[in-house]
């Protein structure tokens, strides 16, 4: 920046007009070291914009200089310190070899606002000054701080100190038991194990946390144990954790409490109780996973990932009575009853065939074309039948699905329905459907029979005729 304006700015910062010291602030980002201190100055300043101003200039114009001059502030008032706080977190590496200094002050605050510094910027070129404070500094806080710190550094060699800090003032053990948990060192287990027994459940429940971040299968023997004794939210950070190490076993509480958490509204839950129904088989979570799968909005694709996890358990799980029973239930929303539905014809499960009969009649579109497609999956004598019948549904995505599941399994008796449904047939796709499935069920004498129809019929089944013909010969 030019001296001349850089002097300019350095005026109109002092000016009456606080809209005009904003702007100077503003500006004085594409100064240089001589704009600093007005800077800090102006974080004073008796209006909020002015403050802010000066701020985001303060972090433009990154150096050590700046670091050096704006860490007196961390003695200031709440506001001043928080603000430098900022500042200095958005000089990253720059400011954290001046903060070493600071690690030996004697005001508690000053040390551990240095220490969460480092641990924010994620970086500290003398970690084993971390381990000492650790180890010994005077205040809860400021091991708390360093515990932290040497856990988002990755400082392995602190892993000694760290488990004997599990044995320190409770919000040093929080510390030391997420450090640890970053760390993931099996060395740890036995020690993060012990605190199961602890009389604070906000430390119990921290250990059962830590225990499936480090995913040890020996964890996962204590944290079963664990599950008899404990209740409410322990005992569902308990699952949870066996889930991270992928562990369901099969104890009294498991199932019950996977389904209370399938019913969460967070989803990161729900994933984790699927996984954990559909390893143990469970019959009782069919209806909360379908009722689940019926709730999504399937036009916002964040839900495709959901809806695909939830259809692979209830599949997993397998055909049986339970998943048969909900096609009959009134209770389940239609699009969770299409999705059991499409289950079952993929299971192929033939004792489903005479519930799935009675929905063709469902005032639900979407249900009754699920049903005719599970039911040329299935394809039994009572489900070509049904199928027969559906082609002349008053809904032309139903006809075209029962159309298709005719012509798939080359269903003979349907010939001469579909022959004369196709003249009066008025829509394209379905059209194309009626063609493909003549042709799949008696190609030869569909063809001989084309006279029988309009052009624009004769044209599209010469042309299906023509590439059917050529992949045989292929």
């Amino acid at each position: 920046m030019h001296t001349a304006k850089l002097k300019r700015l350095l005026r109109t910062i002092n000016d009456e007009d606080a809209s005009k010291r904003r702007s100077a602030a503003e500006a004085l980002a594409e100064g240089d070291e001589r704009a600093i201190y007005p800077l800090i100055k102006a974080l004073r300043d008796e209006n909020l914009g002015v403050q802010d101003a000066a701020m985001h200039s303060l972090m433009e114009i990154k150096g050590e200089t700046t670091a050096y001059m704006i860490l007196p502030l961390l003695r200031e008032n709440s506001f001043l310190r928080n603000t430098a706080l900022v500042i200095l977190r958005e000089m990253g590496e720059i400011a954290v070899p001046l903060l070493y200094i600071l690690l030996n002050d004697k005001d508690d605050d000053v040390r551990k606002f240095a220490l969460d510094i480092i641990n924010d910027v994620g970086y500290c070129n003398y970690p084993e000054k971390l381990v000492e404070m650790l180890t010994g500094d005077s205040n809860a806080n400021v091991r708390a701080a360093a515990a932290k710190a040497l856990g988002t550094l990755q400082y392995r060699k602190a892993i000694p100190q760290l488990i004997k800090a599990l044995d320190d003032d409770e919000w040093v053990c929080f510390s030391a038991i997420e450090a640890l948990t970053g760390l993931n060192d099996e060395r740890s287990i036995n020690s993060i194990i012990t605190l199961l027994k602890s009389p604070s459940e906000a430390i119990r429940f921290a250990a059962i946390e830590a225990l499936g971040g480090i995913a040890s299968p020996e964890a996962a023997q204590y944290l079963t144990g664990h599950l008899s004794e404990a209740e409410g939210f322990e005992k569902l950070a308990a699952i949870k954790s066996l889930a991270l190490i992928g562990s369901f076993p099969d104890v009294p509480g498991m199932e019950d409490a996977l389904i209370d958490m399938l019913k969460d509204e967070d989803w990161e839950d729900k994933f984790i109780a699927v996984k954990g129904l559909a390893a143990l088989k469970s019959g009782k979570a069919i209806y909360h996973m379908v009722d689940a799968a019926g709730s999504l909005d399937l036009s916002d694709p964040e839900n495709e990932d959901k809806l695909y996890a939830l259809k692979e358990a209830i599949r997993s799980i397998g055909c049986n009575n339970l998943l048969i029973d909900l096609l009959n239930d009134s209770s389940i929303k239609y699009r969770g009853k299409s999705v059991a539905i499409e289950i079952i014809g993929e299971l192929k499960c033939a004792e489903a065939v005479p519930a799935l009969i009675k929905l063709l009649k469902s005032e639900y579109r979407d249900v009754r074309r699920s049903s005719v497609k599970s039911l040329g999956e299935i394809d039994d004598d009572q489900a070509r039948e049904s199928l027969m019948d559906a082609i002349y549904d008053h809904d032309s995505h139903v006809r075209k699905t029962a159309v298709a599941a005719l012509g798939r399994i080359g269903e003979a008796a349907a010939f001469e329905p579909l022959i004369k449904l196709l003249h009066d047939e008025k829509y394209n796709d379905v059209i194309d459907e009626f063609i493909n499935s003549l042709l799949s069920i008696n190609s030869r004498e569909f063809i001989s029979r084309l006279d029988e129809f309009n052009a624009d019929i004769r044209e599209i089944a010469s042309r299906y005729a023509s590439n059917s013909t050529s992949e045989v010969s292929c």
